[in-house]
């Protein structure tokens, strides 16, 4: 990948890089990666009835392997957008969850 051809996507859930960072009592540097994200200039995916429902067999398909419910979604929008690759630091994106590819965003990028 050369310097510009980054195309990116994102669903709704962008808070989830708040909550993230909130939990772990990151607050001000979760402000800061939500901001950067969206320089990048994503195409903000919403999440429809169909992603909902997806999202909630996917869930259960993975239920077991300890993938939650939050990734089932954000899995769900992506195969309903023709997306197969994931910037994560998630690991069961790649080992469980075999659908996308996972780009670990410290060693990918």
């Amino acid at each position: 990948m050369q310097k510009g051809d980054l195309k990116v996507a994102i669903d709704t859930e962008i808070q989830e890089l708040l909550y993230r960072c909130h939990s772990l009592r990151l607050g001000q540097e979760g402000v800061k990666l939500a901001l950067y994200t969206l320089r990048l200039k994503p195409r903000v995916l919403p999440v429809t009835a169909r992603d909902a429902e997806d999202s909630i067999h996917l869930y259960h398909k993975y239920i077991d392997n300890g993938v939650p419910p939050r990734d089932a979604l954000h899995l769900a929008v992506m195969l309903n957008n023709d997306i197969n690759k994931i910037i994560t630091a998630d690991e069961h994106f790649g080992k469980v969850i075999r659908e996308v590819e996972r780009i670990d965003p410290k060693t990918s990028i």
